[in-house]
């Protein structure tokens, strides 16, 4: 009984891990994406006009 419930919270363990990096990963490439990078460019030079 000890065995399996070890392996049932590993899987569990293993699903949030993966669930953890796809998120930073997601979070990460929505970061550096070159649409968002252009509208802060965007934004920052209608910043700059008097």
């Amino acid at each position: 009984m000890e065995t399996s419930a070890f392996i049932g919270s590993s899987i569990f363990l293993y699903i949030l891990a993966f669930i953890v990096v796809m998120a930073i990963g997601g979070y990460l490439t929505y970061r550096i994406s070159p649409k968002r990078k252009k509208r802060r460019e965007n934004k920052r030079n209608k910043d700059d006009l008097p």
